[in-house]
């Protein structure tokens, strides 16, 4: 770890100590000075112990050479890789998909998840950018814009994506962390910058969905016209992209993908210009060191410490004070789950609209956890939900799925989004899953597969009354009572570590029915069991996906005789309107396991035999099971 070649283990538990003997500068109630232009002179504070000429001294006065001393007092984000000098043990962070959603597009990081570009279509071992992949000649969703399909390159140590006549550098990747997908950041060759290539940074209409191994495209009309062809060429001006590509990182992504806001604002050309925290320190060989804004200088970029726990500067100028830093473990729920939810929500900026991310945009103010401000007073709700109007339908929206859901007030204790999850990385497992809860003063080893997650809090309420947190904690010697309780509550043999999932309490309660990559990879936080007569009840809307099916009796089980689902992201298909039919019979009005209503349900023969009544125990083909 480096600061101009500095040591981050000189730093120790120092710097709460040279930071306070910091003199307060002249012109504190000047505007802060722009490092591009204005980069003033280091203050060297005399530090007990230390050499004033040391690195490390020259270190905290880059902090007053960028800001004020008032700018500091009032909050300012001074990096994470400060806050680990004095909080070593919250190094895991470093390895969560929080640490590392931006990176910096390294040969020699090629094909590692969560630190290099990860595409590779084939499955030869060598990166479909290294191995010159071009759409022209192949099959792919690129089809339609042969030929100027995209292309992608490596040259000079450059990774390039070419569309038509320009060819463009990819500055960033954007994901790739071995789950779901990734895509590319680029730079646009134009007329009317100082460098011929746009000041802002877009997403390419490029998208590698990682679990098929398989390109997706991705908002090709920011690329391409009406005839599929090229919108940008040789000679297009830096003001003809900023009118036509809506895809801007910095206006639709960075909010969320950056540790704090400094500025941002429109350029003359019509380009938003992005102006992050600077990084104080820094490994310069780690892909996740960026400059995102292209000034010159590292930026801190990914969610880091402070996006959570608010400004680092008024914690270190206190000496290391708790209450100047946010805990959100000592916030209220509504707070604490805030600190989640101002990335993990489908929104639009207040009040005109204009960013997809909590800000005030007209005073470009953005919500800072902790502050006592509520953060609904800096969104409009922009989800994709079901046509039920509750369950998410796309990724980034677990926060309002959550709000939708009884767990924050939960009569037993209002829930936290940070009981199940660690945002500290200390799991290992990628979604931060917390592997150890302790209830009641009870140490409980916690795992979704075997639901002792979920049964740690549920324990002993409800349908799992008659069990008891020791039991939960002590699960293999209690395996047959566990077993007798959740069987007679979910009605299906107990097997939740097997790979069927049954009566695994996330199956049911977590279904996954919102998509980020593949149709279906991300979970609802709902908490509810979808019922099957949803699925029907919104036909004219295009149907709906409940827990039974979407989990099991779609693609998994063909418990009923009517095959597998031909396709799983149509739900208004004859094969979903009778698998609901038939799981109404258990789980819907009148249901023999779960009543929803009282009312007469028809029974099981009945609906197979209305679905085929030439015969009942015959399985249709897939072809058969569709419109």
């Amino acid at each position: 770890m480096h600061w101009r070649g500095l040591t981050l283990t000189l730093l120790g538990g120092c710097l709460a100590v040279f930071l306070c003997s910091m003199p307060m500068q002249a012109g504190d109630d000047a505007p802060a000075p722009d490092p591009r232009t204005a980069p003033g002179t280091p203050t060297d504070p005399a530090i007990p112990g230390l050499d004033p000429t040391s690195e490390v001294s020259q270190a905290v006065g880059q902090l007053t050479r960028i800001y004020t001393y008032q700018e500091l007092l009032e909050g300012v984000y001074v990096g994470s890789e400060l806050c680990l000098a004095c909080h070593p043990s919250f190094e895991t962070w470093k390895g969560t998909k929080h640490a590392r959603i931006l990176r910096r597009p390294d040969r020699e990081f090629s094909l590692m998840p969560g630190q290099g570009v990860v595409a590779d279509y084939d499955r030869n071992g060598v990166d479909d950018f290294l191995q010159g992949l071009d759409f022209n000649q192949i099959s792919s969703a690129f089809d339609r814009f042969k030929p100027n399909a995209p292309v992608l390159g490596f040259s000079g140590g450059q990774y390039t994506i070419t569309i038509g006549e320009l060819t463009m550098p990819v500055v960033a990747t954007n994901g790739g962390n071995g789950v779901w997908k990734q895509r590319y950041l680029v730079r646009i060759p134009v007329t009317g910058t100082s460098d011929g290539l746009t000041r802002s940074n877009y997403v390419s209409p490029l998208q590698y969905n990682e679990a098929p191994g398989r390109w997706a495209t991705y908002r090709t009309d920011a690329w391409y016209d009406g005839s599929n062809q090229p919108r940008y060429g040789a000679g297009t001006s830096v003001e003809t992209v900023a009118s036509q590509n809506h895809r801007d990182f910095s206006q639709r992504c960075i909010g969320c993908h950056t540790t704090g806001t400094r500025d941002i604002r429109r350029s003359a050309a019509g380009e938003w210009l992005f102006t992050p925290y600077q990084a104080l320190l820094f490994d310069p060989d780690a892909p996740t060191t960026l400059d995102y804004d292209h000034d010159g200088n590292p930026d801190l970029v990914n969610i880091g410490c402070e996006s959570c726990h608010g400004f680092g500067s008024r914690h270190i100028l206190g000496g290391g004070d708790p209450s100047e830093i946010v805990n959100p473990s000592e916030l209220s729920t509504e707070a604490a789950n805030e600190v989640c939810g101002q990335c993990h929500a489908r929104v639009e900026s207040v009040p005109r609209g204009v960013f997809d991310w909590p800000i005030l945009d007209d005073s470009k103010t953005p919500f800072v956890p902790g502050q006592g401000e509520d953060l609904e007073d800096y969104f409009t709700d922009n989800s994709a939900r079901w046509p039920d109007g509750i369950h998410a339908s796309l990724n980034h929206q677990q926060y309002l799925d959550f709000l939708e859901s009884p767990k924050p007030g939960f009569q037993f204790h209002p829930v936290k989004c940070a009981e199940c999850h660690d945002p500290h990385g200390a799991t290992t497992n990628p979604r931060l899953i917390r592997d150890v809860l302790v209830e009641d003063g009870i140490t409980i080893p916690t795992r979704v597969e075997d639901n002792s997650l979920c049964l740690a809090c549920h324990a002993p309420h409800g349908p799992f009354e008659e069990l008891t947190k020791q039991q939960i904690a002590n699960l293999e010697q209690n395996a047959q009572e566990i077993e007798d309780v959740v069987e007679a509550h979910a009605n299906h043999p107990y097997g939740p570590a097997r790979l069927m999932g049954l009566d695994r309490c996330t199956e049911c309660h977590m279904p996954r029915v919102a998509v980020s990559a593949v149709p279906y990879d991300i979970r609802s936080h709902v908490f509810d069991a979808i019922p099957p007569e949803q699925t029907l009840k919104y036909q004219e809307q295009g149907g709906m996906p409940n827990s039974c099916a979407v989990s099991c009796h779609s693609r998994k089980a063909n418990v009923f005789g009517l095959g597998i689902d031909p396709d799983i992201g149509n739900w208004t298909q004859s094969f979903d309107r009778t698998t609901a039919r038939i799981l109404e019979n258990y789980f819907g009005p009148g249901g023999i396991w779960w009543d929803t209503a009282d009312a007469d349900s028809a029974t099981f023969e009945n609906l197979l035999m209305s679905a085929h009544p030439e015969d009942a125990e015959a399985a249709p083909s897939p072809e058969e099971a569709g419109d």
